[in-house]
Formats: C-alpha cells, structure tokens, sequence
C-alpha cells in the first residue's frame, strides 16, 4: 500500500504493471476475508459475498499476468507473437474465470427469477460439478498466466533463458502455488482425520495459508526481476502504456462488476431463497422464510 500511495511511481510508466500487480495482492486478500466473515449473515449474503471473492482472486490473476508480461517473460520470447496477445488473453481469461467461478454457484442467473434456486442448478444441487468448475476457472488463468515463467524456469536452455536472481524465488513461489491448489482440490488432512481439523488445521485454513506465503514470494521474484532487468526491458520490450497495464485492469474490474451484479440480481429480486435447516419441513403449497 505504501507503494501505491507514492506520488513518483505514478509517473514512471516502468512502475505501472507492479502497481497494478500490488493492488490485486491487495484486494484477494481483502475480499475473502469480507466474504469469510459476513457470508453466515444470510444465504444471499453467502453467495453474493463469494461472487465478489472471485472476481477479486481473478483480478489478482490478471495482476501476475500484466507484471509477468514486463518483467518475467524470458528473453528469448520478449516481442514475440506471444508476448504481443498475451495481456489480451489474459483480459479475456480474467472475465471468464469471474463468469465460470459464479455460475459454479448458482447456475444461470436468469433462470433463477421465477424459479427456487434450490431446485435448480446450484452449489447445493451438484456439489462436485461446482467443485470442478471454480477449480478450472481459477486453474486455468493461472497456468496460462505462468507459460512464459514455467518455460523460463524448466524448459529453456542456452541464452534468452533469463537465468537470475529472481529464478529461485519463483520455483518457491510455484511450488506453493502448487499446494495451494491441492490443499484446495483434496480437503487434506480432514479427510483422513474428520473431526480432528475442524477449527485449526483444516485444509481451507492451509489453503489460505500458503496462498498468502506464496504471493509473498511472488512479489519478490518479480520486484527482483524489474530491478535487475529494467535496463534491458525498457530498450528491447514493447512499451508499457495505460492500455496494457491500468486500462486493462479497469475494463476487468468493470466488467467482473458487471458479471457479479447480473448474478446478484436474481438473490436479491428473484423467488425467496428457502432455509436449508428448514428445507426437509417445506412443502410445495408453503414458502419457506429465509
């Protein structure tokens, strides 16, 4: 935060994809803390508060992509064809993973006007095809994000391979991106132990736990990166401009904005959602209060 407050980085164009980068770090964090805390307020109150965790978590996607794409892409692939689609692409996979990670939760949004979101398509419905999907839409960004850095790290050899500093801290980052993601798609260690790691332990805790360390190492792999490679980036690198660093981020915030008001919708305006303690007491003739 004390790097975007500044006044100086604001007119060094150089600075703008860490400052976009920092932001994101800032706002994941952030949002699932507020979605941990105020979703056992009310059922619309859970999903909604998940809605805004997820664009967040994939605005921090786009913040590695815009960062590695000035400071971690390897030499032998600066102003290649690649370098030159990949913010695109990443602007693209950002929307995507926004629509797919709320749609693993509630379904299409405008079926649920005049319909019991209970009785369709739901997290609650279908819990292991809601699990897959938010698991691909975050899964995905992420690995597309990381081509250049994973070529860098594990398949380049001989010059253009930007052999660093930084390089060791980015296999630190990877591997605990890595058992972020497992720790997240397993449920270890409740699984072998239910009961024990209900309040200390539990896999969503390490989750979050490691998700933190390892952006940690991410922002110094990358910080050490944009020192040690300016000289050269700033002569033979496409040039960094507002379109490509903050612009990008604002057409995603505004769009995930978009896609999250259009799920939200039908949870504040639709049918009433039904108590899911009360769920085995309603019958068809009674509404359910929420």
């Amino acid at each position: 935060m004390t790097v975007l407050l500044m006044k100086d980085v604001w007119y060094d164009e150089y600075t703008w994809p860490l400052l976009v980068y920092l932001f994101s770090c800032c706002m994941y964090p952030l949002a699932s803390s507020c979605a941990h805390t105020f979703s056992t307020m009310s059922t619309r109150a859970h999903h909604i508060c998940y809605f805004f965790d997820y664009g967040a978590l994939s605005l921090y996607s786009l913040g590695s992509g815009i960062s590695y794409s000035a400071y971690v892409i390897p030499d032998a692939w600066v102003n290649s064809h690649f370098h030159t689609c990949y913010i695109t692409v990443a602007v693209y996979n950002t929307i995507l993973s926004t629509s797919l990670a709320c749609y693993s939760r509630l379904g299409l949004p405008f079926i649920h006007y005049n319909h019991d979101i209970d009785e369709r398509f739901s997290e609650r419905q279908s819990p292991k095809l809601s699990k897959v999907l938010r698991i691909l839409a975050f899964a995905y960004p992420y690995l597309f994000d990381n081509i250049p850095l994973f070529y860098r790290l594990f398949l380049c050899e001989g010059e253009g391979c930007t052999d660093n500093e930084a390089n060791s801290i980015h296999v630190q980052h990877t591997l605990l991106a890595f058992l972020t993601g497992f720790l997240f798609a397993t449920h270890l260690p409740e699984r072998l132990a239910p009961g024990r790691f209900d309040y200390i332990g539990h896999s969503h805790q390490l989750f979050h736990v490691c998700g933190i360390i390892g952006t940690h190492f991410q922002m110094k792999a990358i910080e050490t990166d944009m020192v040690l490679r300016r000289s050269q980036l700033l002569v033979s690198a496409p040039a960094i401009t507002f379109n490509n660093t903050l612009g990008a981020a604002l057409v995603c915030v505004c769009i995930s904005l978009g896609n999250i008001c259009i799920y939200s919708l039908p949870l504040l305006y639709g049918t009433p959602l039904r108590n899911t303690a009360n769920k085995d007491a309603c019958t068809d003739g009674k509404k359910c209060k929420d």
